[in-house]
């Protein structure tokens, strides 16, 4: 139960009102009480020196107990929360107002008295209270004056406001209606403030709660990227987070798929490669079993044709094993371009010359086009000469004899476009976006005459990714079939 952030916020938000309830009844009584005596104090703070003025006290500079019981009664009737005290100036209790058997004190502390009469107050504003003779441990607001006898100071009268009267009615009216229906009300109101912060964090939660059932939803099924439909994308904090995880779900989401491509791709490449590496093994394997076996049997001519087929094949896996050496550092991005300024035209001559004895052999035209001959780019000349060596190699594959191909050059806004164009059979267009997949071939029955596995066009893409550009095919089966990229220019 208390595992939801809605039940912890629930049983904090319990304990804070619990402690403000409390504060509040505490800090009211006391507030109260403070403000009853200031007011007490403020009220009657002359009455000790009224009385002096008006009463004869001292009457030869002794104590005039006649004019004090007369004083006592007086008071005692019109203002029964007064108790009168008579101190001598070392704060001794000479006479009093309060029954006998009630004065525990004989004498109480003077530095109040001297404070009150010096018109200061109490630390933090709260008024001056004084020693009560009738309690050891108590003090209260009071009033006080100098009693003097031809004008030298002989004692205090010292007047404690709210005797013992005053304490029994203030206890009566704790107990009163008003003041517990006052306390109802304030825990009435502390209730509904409760009931509405549970409202109101039920709310706030909410969205929390549903962020925590999609998270889970997706840890159990992170095939499916989350959605999260109620949540804004500029909002507070919560919204920030369910927009930061759909993020990281969406790229987590693609990065699965991602790496079942890569199986996939990878169960594949394990099958073709043993089909192409097992087919030219097992004939190499056969042919050499039957030179050891019939050595004696074979003439030579049988012995020179069968190795060279054997030969045939071990050419036929070095290119296969050398491809697939060379496209896995391209994706392992262990290649990287080693860009130099190069004249393209100068270099497609060369490749031109390189491929001109296979098409004549052929009878194929190969020739070139150039809008320049000052062709200048920023590649890697390398890499790039292998690029057109495999488009023109796969050109020269599928263009039947009498065909045609053609390696057109042209500057076109500060990049120069090349284009392997052929008449052969053409690519049908069902094919057209699968001819760079790795062991992909046009002509599904790879016999054993054939020495090419199907990487040729996939190098090439992965070169002309390196460079920043794109490799495009366009195609009419039976008539025509381009090849074309770019390559950024270079001003000499």
């Amino acid at each position: 139960m208390f595992n939801s952030l809605f039940a912890k916020l629930t049983l904090v938000l319990i304990l804070l009102f619990i402690l403000l309830g409390s504060l509040t009844i505490s800090i009211t009584f006391f507030a109260t009480d403070l403000y009853q005596q200031e007011i007490m104090q403020k009220l009657n703070g002359s009455v000790a020196t009224h009385i002096v003025r008006k009463t004869d006290i001292l009457q030869d500079d002794k104590i005039n107990h006649k004019a004090l019981r007369q004083l006592f009664s007086s008071v005692m009737m019109l203002n029964p929360n007064l108790e009168i005290y008579l101190l001598d100036e070392e704060g001794g209790i000479l006479d009093f107002s309060a029954p006998p058997w009630k004065v525990v004190r004989m004498s109480v502390d003077l530095a109040p008295i001297k404070q009150f009469l010096a018109g200061e107050t109490g630390k933090m504003g709260v008024p001056i209270r004084g020693e009560d003779p009738r309690y050891y441990e108590e003090n209260k607001v009071f009033s006080a004056a100098v009693v003097t006898y031809k004008n030298k100071p002989r004692g205090y009268l010292y007047v404690i406001i709210g005797g013992e009267q005053y304490d029994s009615i203030v206890e009566k009216i704790k107990g009163s209606y008003i003041l517990t229906s006052s306390l109802i009300v304030i825990a009435v109101g502390l209730f509904i403030a409760f009931f509405v912060s549970i409202l109101l964090f039920a709310i706030l939660t909410k969205r929390l709660k549903n962020l925590a059932n999609t998270v889970s939803k997706f840890e159990d099924n992170p095939q499916r990227a989350p959605v999260f439909p109620h949540f804004k994308q500029k909002g507070d904090e919560i919204d920030r987070l369910a927009a930061a995880f759909q993020t990281m779900a969406v790229k987590i989401h693609h990065q699965l798929d991602d790496l079942q491509t890569t199986d996939t791709l990878r169960r594949e490449l394990v099958a073709n490669v043993s089909h192409d590496l097992r087919t030219p093994l097992a004939t190499l394997q056969g042919y050499i079993e039957t030179l050891l076996i019939k050595e004696a049997d074979l003439t030579a001519k049988e012995r020179r044709s069968y190795l060279q087929t054997a030969i045939k094949h071990c050419l036929r896996l070095n290119k296969l094993v050398a491809e697939l050496f060379e496209l896995a550092r391209l994706d392992a991005s262990e290649t990287t371009p080693q860009q130099e300024v190069f004249n393209l035209a100068e270099l497609t001559e060369d490749i031109i010359q390189k491929f001109a004895l296979q098409s004549e052999k052929n009878n194929i035209q190969l020739t070139s086009e150039y809008t320049s001959t000052e062709l200048f780019v920023s590649a890697d000349i390398s890499l790039i000469e292998r690029v057109l060596e495999n488009l023109l190699e796969n050109a020269l594959r599928f263009v039947p004899e009498g065909g045609k191909i053609t390696l057109a050059l042209s500057d076109i806004e500060q990049k120069v476009y090349i284009k392997i164009i052929d008449n052969g059979a053409g690519i049908p267009e069902t094919e057209i976006p699968y001819i760079f997949d790795r062991f992909y071939q046009l002509d599904k029955n790879r016999c054993v005459e054939s020495n090419h596995a199907g990487l040729g066009l996939a190098i090439v893409k992965k070169i002309i990714e390196l460079h920043n550009s794109v490799i495009n095919v366009t195609s009419i089966p039976t008539q025509e079939t381009t090849f074309s990229f770019y390559l950024p220019t270079v001003l000499k």
